[in-house]
């Protein structure tokens, strides 16, 4: 089946604090003007003169542009109806194609999209790229001229990676909405959303920074999964707990202990570490006697090890940089704290 990630095109519908919980922000980039209603996007600067898509759109005016980002442009969107006003299940999502393409020509996870060499992506009218040429030929017919980047677009786009566009100067009908490309140069396909009857609500280029509509590593997707598990009693005991760990406050670890809440060999969301970790690293031998008790040094949660270097508490001590303090690797090799063979590296 050709490239489609419905998860990522279905993202733009989402509302500020669900694109918020995944990593990922909507940034307003103006409108575009629509005269022909033939639609091009491109790398502006590398490939003005691209065909417009085959599938056209019926609506005239001013529409709405907008990027979500991660830090990177993950998705550029131009909005043909109101967000508020479509439904999600509802649309179904139809390669953007240019006039010859077939989606059945593609193999799988193959896909038909702009070649981008300058950074840049953007949504024109097809009157927009017909202004583009018109204001390049005006310029090169002037001595020095060098390009359309140097001579006409480099001061807009130098003041961030976003620009409303007028090659004709503002106030004409045509504009060029250029935005950042993802991870920079590469090929990136664009899709229609289509309402029920077949008419297109958006189109959205997915400059495939992100999978699944979602910015967050997938340590993080499980981190803030296992924090929301937790109840308020839970997550305050545990943070106090790693807290006290922290500074090396004995009496502060005995006290939460006791509470029995919270436990020392149990991640803490807020520092991604147990509090036995956390003591190690430290270097608080006193809170990790109290937390280690009389009992065997459990072993270390196996997404905390680092593969190949540390993945026990005592491989974790010996593979620190900053030596510890005396006592505390002799207190884990004594509480029975599992060898890891000898380190592999250094933390630097």
């Amino acid at each position: 089946m050709a490239y489609l990630d419905i998860h990522n095109l279905q993202a733009v519908f989402l509302d500020d604090e669900a694109l918020r919980i995944r990593r990922l922000k909507r940034r307003p980039c103006g409108a575009l003007n629509i005269t022909s209603g033939r639609i091009v996007a491109c790398d502006p600067l590398v490939q003005p003169e691209r065909e417009p898509f085959v599938r056209t759109v019926d609506g005239r005016g001013a529409f709405a542009v907008e990027v979500l980002t991660d830090g990177r442009h993950a998705l550029a969107v131009l909005w043909l109806r109101e967000r508020g006003g479509l439904r999600v299940a509802d649309l179904r999502w139809e390669l953007a194609l240019l006039e010859g393409q077939s989606a059945d020509d593609l193999g799988d996870e193959e896909f038909y999209g702009y070649p981008v060499d300058a950074g840049v992506g953007c949504f024109m009218d097809a009157h927009g790229a017909q202004a583009m040429a018109e204001r390049e030929a005006r310029e090169n017919a002037k001595p020095g001229y060098n390009s359309y980047y140097d001579d006409v677009l480099g001061g807009e786009l130098d003041s961030g990676d976003i620009t409303n566009h007028y090659p004709l100067g503002d106030g004409s009908a045509n504009n060029v909405m250029i935005f950042g490309a993802g991870w920079g140069d590469g090929t990136y396909p664009s899709f229609w959303a289509l309402d029920p009857l077949g008419e297109p609500v958006a189109l959205v280029t997915d400059f495939m920074t992100i999978a699944g509509g979602d910015a967050r590593s997938e340590d993080e997707k499980r981190g803030e999964a296992y924090k929301a598990s937790l109840s308020a009693e839970k997550l305050a005991a545990l943070e106090a707990l790693g807290a006290a760990a922290v500074r090396g406050d004995a009496s502060a670890v005995q006290s939460v202990l006791e509470a029995g809440i919270a436990g020392p060999n149990e991640i803490i969301p807020s520092i991604g570490e147990t509090a036995l970790m956390s003591a190690i690293r430290m270097n608080r031998l006193d809170a990790l006697r109290v937390l280690l008790g009389t009992g065997p040094c459990p072993d270390m949660p196996v997404e905390l090890g680092i593969e190949g270097k540390a993945e026990t508490y005592l491989a974790f001590a010996r593979w620190l940089k900053k030596p510890r303090v005396p006592g505390l690797v002799e207190l884990l090799e004594k509480s029975g704290a599992a060898e890891n063979g000898p380190s592999a590296g250094t933390r630097i």
